[in-house]
């Protein structure tokens, strides 16, 4: 596990940003996953503003969301699906046929579940976006998911639910009570792993995912596994690793 530290966030993002426009230059096809959330957003504007200045096409770029809502239709305004779509896709030259996302709105949902868990399969993720959620979860795996699992859905703790109000909803009562997300095992398929965190409110919880037991319990701490893991940090988020087991850049 490689560990950097970044004084600025937006030397973090830029370094994110530009190891996968590297990865997506050097290989015909890339395919790569994409989280939602805030953390982010910074590494989606480097993106934005690297096809802007021609530094880098999406042509050939085959996209997987993390997650949805169930009972959301990918065209409503607080899916994860239009999330992408405003804060990314819509703005760089990727090819809707190559834009993969789970649909919450399935009346069969086991059998969406399977139509993205063979999706993937046969498109192997080359580079997978994380970040940590405030109890630990990575996608939407909440505490408890178990660690070699498959795309399922999963009822959302309350802590996921209040979140989501950072997300748009207005009232609590909006926001769906379910979710549906690639496993922890899916996401273990990837070839490389990027974990982004930051903020002092992330630190308690770097700390566990880094040093911790490896839990279903903390369903984060599982990347100590994976054979190749970047965990990209701001100095708040890092504030409670020792400074050996970093590299500050």
């Amino acid at each position: 596990m490689k560990i950097l530290v970044f004084d600025e966030e937006k030397k973090l993002d830029a370094y994110v940003g530009e190891t996968i426009c590297d990865f997506i230059r050097q290989h015909d096809q890339a395919t790569i996953g994409f989280a939602t959330g805030s953390t982010p957003l910074g590494v989606y504007q480097y993106f934005i503003d690297s096809y802007q200045n021609h530094k880098v096409s999406f042509q050939n770029v085959q996209a997987f969301n993390l997650d949805e809502y169930v009972g959301l239709k990918p065209e409503h305004p607080r899916s994860f699906a239009s999330a992408m779509k405003n804060e990314l896709f819509s703005h760089i030259d990727i090819l809707p046929e190559n834009i993969n996302a789970l649909d919450g709105s399935k009346e069969d949902m086991d059998e969406e579940c399977q139509r993205y868990e063979t999706l993937i399969e046969q498109n192997p993720i080359d580079i997978q976006i994380l970040g940590i959620g405030m109890d630990g979860h990575i996608a939407y795996n909440e505490p408890g998911s178990p660690l070699d699992g498959a795309c399922h859905v999963v009822n959302l703790h309350q802590e996921s639910i209040e979140s989501s109000l950072d997300y748009g909803f207005d009232h609590i009562e909006d926001v769906p009570t379910q979710g549906v997300t690639q496993g922890i095992g899916t996401i273990m398929k990837a070839k490389q792993l990027i974990m982004m965190a930051k903020g002092e409110k992330k630190a308690d919880l770097v700390k566990r995912m880094i040093y911790g037991e490896v839990t279903p319990d903390f369903p984060s701490s599982i990347i100590q596994r994976h054979p190749s893991v970047i965990v990209c940090l701001d100095r708040n988020a890092a504030s409670q690793l020792k400074e050996e087991d970093y590299e500050k850049r």
